[in-house]
């Protein structure tokens, strides 16, 4: 409110008789556990008289002047007053302190003057530092009414006192902290309740100091003592922390504080306080283990660790410092950080900090990016920086974080490496080959006028057999060279690939225009030179190797190509391009493309073909030499809504390339059956030849579902004669052995179907379970009127005798043909000069009439 300026008459406060302010104001800062208190008297409007009694830090000072601003309290707190300006002698004390009054007044209710505590702040606890300014302030108002009032005040005071007694207990407990006084004249001992509560003792149990001081181990006890008395001489307050045995067996850390009271300058009495300190030790202690945990866990990471200031010194670095850039934390410590990077980032980081600094603004802060460090040999090498802002003492300060990322790197390339390049010929691989022709295509689709894409597969003939007969190795290294010369044989503009398996591409990494014929003469041309290439002798471990390969390529419409169907043309080139023989090649023009276009939408139509009924059955008869029909052999026929009649020699080949031929042979099975069920309902038991896939027989089902067929339709398994080529069985012979084998003994057939084109091994024909041999039509054909013998048909006949089998002839077109067939020995004849591929019902009324006609020269 106002300065006090000059003397000024004195108020009740100061003429208190036998009151030891001394005594209150030390157990104020005692119990609030502050650092001084002050009595100050003060008119009703709280304008300073004089200041009655200084204490701060154990020493009592003299007031000359003293600036006081207080605002009271609401009720029901409207005793105490929040100082806001306090300054005795010119010291400010609202900057060093926390500070807190409570007014004292006269049994009148004039305000007369106050007490004030001060607080450190880190330590200041509100509920206390009230109750300990209300016991003070409670001590002093007694005085007041022992001098004021006449009449006996004291039971009204003690009861008033007792409340703040009640409060100091209530206080003590949530704090944990007791207080405890000795008189030294009777050595009588007082204790709050909360000093019973930390010995485990009832409330109000006798104690003594020695019995106090019994519960502190030796080493604590001695040291209490010599303290105490230390108290007793000199005057000096002491703070002790030590260990107290609890009377339940329980140890806990504790503070004990004392100091002296005085009287008539004389120490009266000895008070203070015993703290439970054991929670706010063990957190003291995980807070230091934590911060050594963390400086562990810091110095074991695989990154450094280092924090700068915002002038680009270092303040802190990690011991993985020394790991990435060859520094110990000691020596970059203090240093300007730029000593960690490279020149070309260095000259600019103090800018950077500096623009950062007073716009707030930049684009590493919270985000990863790569940059270059420096090794302390000098040696730059990729890091991954990761920088955050923190706030330490009021200080901005920046983290980073710096990870080695080289190896990363080095992994990185390696991956790439794996991924688009093979390992062998080191040519970018099928991958490599799929991104270039996305990004050719997207090239493409900003263009107006029309471009064309130029793809080429080049596929090794043979090649399996290289590796079979000479080695993996050789191989290997026939794919080597061979990469290696196309290599060198390419211009600029066309890439090399390494394919899948045994071959390669070529692509024009940019696109033609349609309308160039020089372009498609230089392809042409560079089509004939990769032929010669290849076809050039190899020599490879002394050992000279000619090898070829079919070539196939295509150029395509940009706007209508995409990799599927890039992809899918080259495999059909490719195909077309073996069937020319070894070293095939071919060109893919637009009725290629027609071509390749029906072969798409004839492998796409099976499962439909079959939902929709459009495969049927023709049947043509086989017979024995006096013309009857014994059996039949089943033909599969085709007819697609748009493309019309396709012949099977057209559409099983495009089967056999997939699953569709299994589904197509259970079919044809199941039909062959229902077949065989009609006639035999009819009085009619005959046989039909079923043709069996390589594919299909080697199922591991198939047995299981030949079973189930022919118990469904009440077909006995001797009706049904299993044709496989001879083809399918040196491709898969163990296998295919064993299928016939286990179906052999269920009553099963088999024919060799097209005997004679493949590689048969005479010892397997012995072993396995055949019922026949067909002697292909390719070799009937041969039977002509200027031959008068053919030996390789002979030779069939003749081993089908010497395995006691029976033969077949297909493809019987005149009757010379049929008289040589029979004058050699063949057992069964099929052909057009016998009967063509009936329909179901045709066939049905031929074996019929047949039955009939055979059953009647029976009865002859």
């Amino acid at each position: 409110m106002s300065d006090i300026q000059e003397e000024k008459s004195q108020n009740a406060l100061e003429s208190l008789p036998g009151v030891d302010l001394r005594d209150i104001t030390e157990q104020l800062v005692s119990l609030s556990r502050g650092a001084g208190a002050a009595v100050i008297s003060i008119e009703d409007d709280f304008t300073p008289l004089h200041g009655v009694y200084c204490l701060e830090e154990h020493q009592a000072t003299a007031t000359q002047s003293i600036h006081l601003q207080v605002v009271r309290r609401a009720p029901p707190q409207s005793d105490f007053l929040d100082v806001q300006a306090l300054h005795i002698d010119g010291n400010d004390y609202e900057k060093r302190y926390a500070l807190l009054a409570h007014q004292l007044s006269n049994p009148d209710g004039q305000c007369v003057g106050c007490v004030i505590v001060f607080v450190h702040r880190h330590v200041h606890d509100a509920g206390l530092v009230e109750a300990a300014l209300s016991l003070a302030a409670g001590r002093l108002s007694f005085a007041l009414n022992q001098q004021f009032q006449s009449s006996c005040p004291v039971l009204q005071t003690n009861t008033t006192l007792h409340r703040k007694l009640d409060l100091l207990n209530e206080i003590g407990a949530i704090s944990r902290t007791g207080g405890w006084e000795v008189e030294l004249r009777s050595g009588k001992v007082v204790w709050t309740d909360e000093m019973y509560v930390l010995y485990g003792m009832p409330v109000g149990s006798p104690v003594t100091i020695e019995s106090a001081l019994a519960s502190f181990p030796a080493d604590s006890r001695v040291a209490i003592e010599d303290a105490f008395n230390r108290v007793i001489k000199e005057g000096k307050a002491y703070c002790h922390e030590g260990f107290l045995n609890r009377i339940d067996g329980k140890v806990i850390r504790v503070k004990a504080t004392g100091k002296a009271r005085y009287r008539g300058g004389r120490v009266t009495h000895i008070y203070g306080a015993l703290e439970d300190i054991t929670d706010a030790y063990r957190l003291l202690e995980t807070e230091h283990n934590y911060t050594a945990y963390l400086a562990a866990i810091l110095d074991n990471l695989n990154d450094a660790v280092v924090t700068i200031d915002v002038s680009g010194t270092v303040i802190t670095a990690n011991k993985s410092l020394y790991t990435v850039f060859g520094y110990l934390p000691e020596e970059v410590i203090g240093q300007d950080v730029k000593m960690l990077m490279p020149q070309s980032y260095s000259q600019f980081h103090s800018d950077y900090i500096r623009h950062y600094v007073e716009t707030g603004k930049a684009k590493i802060i919270g985000v990863g990016r790569e940059v270059i460090g420096k090794h302390k040999s000098g040696k730059e090498f990729p890091i991954e920086l990761s920088i955050s802002e923190v706030i330490q003492d009021g200080q901005r300060q920046f983290v980073g974080i710096v990870k080695d990322i080289t190896e990363r790197k080095k992994a990185i390339q390696d991956i790439y490496q794996t991924a688009y390049f093979d390992s062998l010929t080191l040519l970018p691989n099928m991958r490599s080959f799929e991104k270039d022709l996305e990004r050719v295509l997207d090239q493409t689709a900003s263009q107006y006028r029309s471009l064309d894409i130029y793809c080429c597969l080049i596929d090794m003939d043979n090649f399996a057999q290289y590796n079979l007969s000479f080695g993996k190795h050789v191989g290997d290294a026939i794919l080597r060279i061979v990469g290696q010369r196309l290599k060198k044989l390419l211009p600029d503009g066309l890439m090399l690939y390494r394919g899948i398996g045994d071959n390669f591409l070529i692509l024009s990494t940019t696109p033609i225009d349609n309308n160039a014929k020089q372009s498609s003469m230089i392809l042409d041309s560079l089509e004939w030179e990769c032929h010669k290439q290849i076809s050039a002798p190899l020599t490879i471990s002394k050992l000279v190797h000619n090898v070829t390969a079919a070539i196939a390529s295509c150029r395509l419409d940009a706007r209508k190509a995409s990799y599927e169907k890039i992809n899918g043309v080259l495999t059909f080139g490719k195909k077309r391009a073996k069937k020319q023989g070894p070293g095939g090649m071919l060109a893919l023009d637009k009725a290629a493309f027609n071509d390749y276009a029906r072969y798409q939408e004839i492998s796409h139509s099976f499962a439909r073909a079959l939902d929709d009924g459009e495969f049927y059955l023709m049947l043509q008869p086989q017979y024995d030499g006096n013309q009857h029909i014994v059996s039949s052999e089943a033909l599969i026929r085709w007819k697609h809504p748009t493309l019309g009649f396709i012949s099977p020699a057209e559409f099983i080949p495009v089967a056999e390339e997939s699953d569709a031929i299994i589904d197509i042979g259970n079919w044809v099975i199941e039909e062959a059956c229902r077949l065989l069920q009609t006639s035999q309902k009819q009085g009619v038991r005959t046989r039909i030849a079923v043709n069996i896939s390589g594919r299909h027989i080697v199922r591991a089902d198939f047995a299981k579902q030949l079973l189930e067929t022919v118990i469904k339709w009440q077909v006995n398994p001797d009706m049904l004669m299993l044709e496989i080529t001879e083809t399918t069985l040196i491709s898969s012979v163990e296998l295919v052995r064993e299928r016939m084998e286990s179906l052999g003994h269920e009553g099963f057939s088999f024919s060799i179907d097209d005997f004679g084109t493949g590689y048969s091994s005479l010892s397997y024909l012995k072993e396995l379970p055949i019922s026949e041999l067909k002697i292909d039509r390719y070799f009937v054909d041969e039977i002509t009127f200027q031959d008068e013998r053919v030996p390789i048909v002979d030779s069939i006949v003749d081993l089908a005798h010497a395995l006691n089998v029976s033969t077949v002839a297909e493809g019987i077109e005149n009757e010379f043909q049929c008289d040589y067939l029979k004058q050699r020995g063949c057992s069964y004849f099929q052909g057009f000069y016998f009967s063509k591929p009936l329909a179901e019902k045709d066939w049905l009324n031929a074996v019929l009439s047949a039955e009939k006609v055979q059953v009647a020269q029976t009865e002859k």
